[in-house]
Order: structure tokens, then sequence, then C-alpha cells
């Protein structure tokens, strides 16, 4: 016959049974992982000027970057290649800045032209 002790002990064993075998078997689901998308911008200068920052790199999708295209002396700025607001109308300024969205792989040009032209 049992005795107290012996139902305390077996009641024991048998529920550290279960909580083995049903905290082995539960899959716990590991949170899904973010991967940042990568977009790689190439800035360059036509003869006649440049542009700063050198902001050529690898980006996260959606920064935004601002650039200026300042012309050398004899030459004034003509328009951009690739940038959010291609020929933007800078005529009457040193320099023209422009915002570049990374959305895709871009390539961005500065044009400058000789200011006789």
């Amino acid at each position: 016959m049992y005795t107290v002790r012996n139902l305390i002990y077996v009641s024991f064993l048998f529920l550290t049974a279960l909580g083995l075998i049903y905290g082995c078997s539960i899959e716990v689901e590991e949170p899904e992982r973010s991967v940042t998308t990568q977009y790689v911008l190439t800035i360059t200068a036509s003869k006649g000027g440049s542009v700063s920052p050198d902001a050529s790199g690898t980006y996260d999708e959606g920064t935004t970057i601002t650039i200026s295209a300042t012309p050398d002396k004899g030459y004034k700025f003509n328009r951009w290649l690739g940038s959010d607001f291609d020929n933007n109308g800078c005529a009457f300024a040193r320099y023209c800045r422009t915002a570049i969205t990374m959305d895709s792989n871009r390539d961005v040009k500065a044009f400058f032209q000789l200011e006789s032209e």
C-alpha cells in the first residue's frame, strides 16, 4: 500500500517528467530579423567643377543625401543627371544643390559649361 511519502515522491517524479517533456517539446519562434536594403551611390562631376561632399558610397534604403555642385572659375553650373531634381535651374547661383533619395542604385553627375556658352 502507498504511503503519503510514496505518493508525494511519485507525484513529484510524474510532474517533473511532465515538465521536461512539455518544456523540451515547445518550439520557440525567434523574432524575424529585419534586413535593411542598401544601395550604392556614385557621384561624379564633368570638367569645370566639383561636387561636395564626396558622398559616393553605400546607403540604407530611404536615406536622403544633399550635395552641392560648385563651378570652377570661368565655368557655370549646367544641370544634374540622375538626382531627384534633374535640370533644376540654378542659373544664377554660384553653386547648385540637389537631393538624392536612395531607392535604387544611383549614378549622379553634375555638368558644367564655360561661362561664355
